[in-house]
């Protein structure tokens, strides 16, 4: 049962709740800076919670070097805080080190109530039917051109390597989609595995350190996207003039082909003109966004489908039932109509979810489950756990010492007996036993904008997948959880 509320600081039911459990002990020094982290590290996320959501229960706490990290596993808690939104209870909030890594622009747009709204206001027109509709030839495209690749590999797919290929194409071309020559795509490749490096690495300084590239590569980002941008406006403004705008704002309500360009028109109908630095860094801020959410997501899927043939079999009919009413090209309304292509991505991002955690800092004093949680404290929201063992319509909450074990020792990847157990895409499409809902693309006032593109993306590719066989394409391949580190950004925009 939930219980969430704000306490007044002062007040004596605070002195009655337990304090949020965590193994003690815990010495941070200049030789051993991280905490627990090396030991998130060494076990793999999930082993690391789960052990301590057996020891301690659904709220509990650890620490990330010297910042206690207040855990909740529960999913009833998640949800309710996060439909708080940005409010006098809760903000966003995300390590030092992931703020030192993407400047403090990042750290005000997520932390700042104000600029939040802004910068979704800004995106918003890059998500809506119309926008998804304009980026169709260009899905097709890259679904296609990805899938005939792996079908003509020699051997199976390495889901692993391959979806970050994916998942790069998704998010340069249908997020940004910078007008480069191949080898300055690679080149901003190599400059972005390092900046990921570095966001998913300890804060440490050093010359030659993952962290201390990773900051150099995002300097050398932030000057490579400015002149693109800068390239880019020169090229609109020429286009206007030659269409006798003499304004330069005569594109401002086009159909675009990328989320980037409504972005920028936004700023020039705002403001009359193009802040670069602001647009170079919102470039980079929509390509971390997207990159793993596309691919990994992607990959999942098909590193799944083959072990279901009755799953693929009912995807087949599916799509066959579409075609025969809205015809072979895909639209809009053809993907609308497949409601177990649906199911079967979010039983996918749901045992296998891109991004599994959200930070928040609480701002009063809360009582989260019966323990109190003091004001200041940041919140750790683990949307993976919460999903597939606290949901109550799963009935998961019995779990004996046997069945954590097993779960300690298989849910480091997609294995197919895990899988057999877990995945069932047909509990989305009945009313008893279904799931309470995904929180992998966040609830409440920042649901992901991106989720809609997602679920576009991952059905086009499962139209692709009618086309080629699969099931050799990705046979014995393993695919690992997109379980997040402390130092990952998350799937609240």
């Amino acid at each position: 049962m939930l219980e969430l509320m704000a306490l007044q600081c002062s007040c004596k039911m605070c002195e009655q709740l337990l304090e949020v459990p965590g193994r003690g002990g815990v010495v941070i020094t200049p030789e051993q800076p991280i905490g627990e982290f090396a030991e998130l590290e060494e076990k793999g996320a999930a082993p690391f919670l789960l052990q301590r959501y057996r020891e301690f229960g659904p709220v509990f706490s650890w620490m990330l070097g010297p910042t206690q990290m207040t855990t909740v596993v529960d999913y009833e808690a998640i949800k309710s805080l996060l439909q708080l939104g940005d409010s006098k209870v809760i903000v966003g909030w995300n390590p030092e080190a992931f703020y030192a890594m993407l400047g403090e622009r990042t750290r005000k747009s997520l932390e700042d109530p104000a600029t939040r709204l802004s910068n979704r206001r800004m995106l918003q027109p890059g998500f809506t039917k119309e926008a998804l509709a304009g980026y169709m030839d260009k899905l097709v495209k890259i679904c296609t051109t990805q899938l005939d690749a792996w079908a003509a590999a020699e051997g199976p797919v390495d889901l692993a390597a391959q979806g970050k290929d994916l998942s790069f194409e998704f998010s340069t071309q249908l997020l940004v989609d910078f007008d480069i020559t191949p080898e300055q795509k690679h080149q901003l490749r190599d400059k972005f595995d390092a900046l990921f490096q570095g966001i998913f690495s300890p804060p440490d300084p050093t010359p030659g350190s993952r962290f201390s590239k990773g900051i150099e590569a995002r300097g050398q980002l932030l000057q490579d996207i400015e002149q693109l941008v800068r390239a880019r406006e020169a090229r609109e403004k020429h286009s206007s003039s030659g269409n006798g705008d003499s304004s330069g704002n005569g594109h401002a309500a086009a159909v675009r082909k990328n989320v980037f360009d409504y972005t920028l028109d936004q700023q020039r109908q705002e403001h009359n003109s193009i802040d670069f630095a602001e647009a170079a860094a919102s470039g980079i801020g929509l390509i971390i966004a997207g990159n793993d959410t596309s691919g990994l997501g992607v990959s999942a899927l098909l590193a799944t489908l083959p072990l279901f043939p009755e799953v693929m079999e009912k995807l087949r009919q599916e799509q066959q039932q579409v075609m025969q009413r809205h015809g072979e090209a895909m639209t809009l309304a053809a993907l609308d109509a497949m409601p177990y292509a649906d199911a079967v991505i979010r039983e996918t991002l749901r045992v296998a979810p891109p991004s599994a955690a959200v930070f928040r800092r609480a701002l009063v004093d809360l009582e989260v489950c019966g323990k109190f949680v003091p004001a200041g404290s940041p919140l750790m929201l683990s949307s993976f756990m919460g999903q597939v063992l606290t949901d109550p319509h799963l009935n998961l909450s019995d779990l004996s010492p046997d069945d954590f074990e097993a779960l300690e020792q298989h849910w480091g990847a997609i294995q197919a007996d895990t899988l057999r157990a877990e995945f069932k895409p047909e509990r989305w499409l009945q009313q008893e036993g279904k799931p309470s809902g995904l929180l992998t693309f966040s609830v409440g006032p920042h649901v992901c904008l991106g989720m809609s593109l997602f679920f576009t993306e991952a059905k086009l590719q499962q139209q692709a997948v009618r086309q080629q066989k699969v099931e050799a394409m990705v046979a014995g391949a393993a695919y690992q959880r997109a379980y997040l580190t402390p130092f990952l950004g998350n799937a609240d925009h």
